[in-house]
């Protein structure tokens, strides 16, 4: 959702109307997962046409763009299945063998205030699940902080909210739901604003991150070297994690201009409850930066935390080689895959 909200919020703003493709659910290998997200607009042949997002491409795209199309005319949500078994997959050079579920639904200038809502929610990290009957019937916007549990639906999204981080069908009372979890995309700080963090930066960008560089240095951390990220230059890197975000959703990684550097910030780092922690460096280095935490009260379980060497192991030597193997363990992280810290970037 995060990458099409704005260009969504816009649309509706202009007073157009739109239809946004949700894949809901998927089995086996499919071009793309539970979550992904399409959004279309009108040609002008009387079809439709991508705004933004994509479900996977190829010829299960192409279908959905042509109900799209449907959808834009007569505003009626359908749900439609597609099998990647037989012969849509074989006709089309697809390699994929799974099947998926797409919901495609009609939105009107009308429904602009809840988006507005959504994306002022999601600005401040916040979390909501939009409700939508798949019958027809105008979607609710739930707030997980304070849904009030005493009505049945919201009960019930809340439940199923907490066992799926992707969207699915909720069926309560006899109607059916498509429940979508929408959060804030996760952060990622970047302490160090050189040659390594520029493309460490961009790809994480890409991937999905929420990046804030922060450095002493506003020669280096500025706008016009991060285009597509946060820059934040602090008088020193003393307290540097002063009014950043924390928490277990947060990714940090350590790439300053020097090992005095890294192990201060590696040492506020520890004491963040980040579920990401990652340092430069090569194994002498990492054995110096440790022995200095251990003389300052850091116990092995706080330094097995880090992941240092940083990236996974695949040889990389240029900045940008560099920056590929980090975002590689930043993205295994966020999927919940177990990455070891020993064996990265140097």
């Amino acid at each position: 959702m995060n990458g099409i909200l704005k260009p969504l919020v816009h649309a509706l703003e202009r007073g157009q109307n739109l239809v946004q493709a949700t894949i809901l659910t998927h089995q086996g290998s499919t071009p793309r997962s539970a979550g992904s997200r399409m959004l279309l607009e009108a040609d002008d042949r009387g079809g439709a046409r991508i705004l933004a997002g994509t479900v996977g491409g190829g010829v299960v795209e192409a279908q959905v763009i042509g109900l799209g199309a449907q959808v834009l005319a007569d505003g009626q949500r359908r749900v439609e299945d597609f099998d990647l078994t037989n012969e849509l997959a074989a006709g089309s050079d697809m390699i994929c063998g799974g099947r998926l579920r797409v919901f495609l639904e009609r939105l009107a200038p009308d429904d602009l205030p809840l988006f507005r809502e959504l994306a002022h929610a999601l600005a401040r990290g916040g979390r909501r699940l939009r409700l939508t009957p798949l019958g027809g019937g105008p979607s609710a916007l739930l707030n997980p902080a304070g849904a009030d549990q005493d009505d049945g639906l919201a009960a019930a999204a809340l439940a199923a909210a907490q066992r799926a981080s992707a969207p699915v069908v909720l069926k309560h009372q006899g109607q059916a739901y498509a429940l979508e979890p929408l959060a804030a995309p996760p952060q990622l700080l970047i302490f160090g604003a050189g040659h390594v963090s520029r493309p460490t930066a961009q790809m994480a960008a890409l991937c999905g991150f929420a990046v804030t560089v922060i450095d002493d240095r506003p020669e280096f951390a500025n706008a016009e070297r991060f285009p597509w990220a946060e820059t934040m230059v602090r008088p020193s890197l003393d307290d540097c994690f002063d009014g950043l975000p924390q928490g277990p959703e947060v990714s940090v990684v350590i790439v300053t201009r020097g090992h005095m550097f890294d192990a201060q910030v590696l040492a506020q780092a520890l004491r963040t409850p980040s579920g990401y922690i990652g340092m430069i460096g090569s194994l002498r280095k990492r054995k110096a930066v440790y022995e200095r935490l251990r003389e300052e009260g850091f116990s092995d379980a706080d330094l097995a935390r880090v992941h240092c060497p940083i990236g996974l192991a695949i040889g990389a030597e240029t900045p940008e080689e560099i920056a590929v193997s980090i975002n590689a363990e930043l993205i295994a992280h966020r999927a919940g895959l177990g990455s070891g810290g020993n064996g990265g970037a140097g």
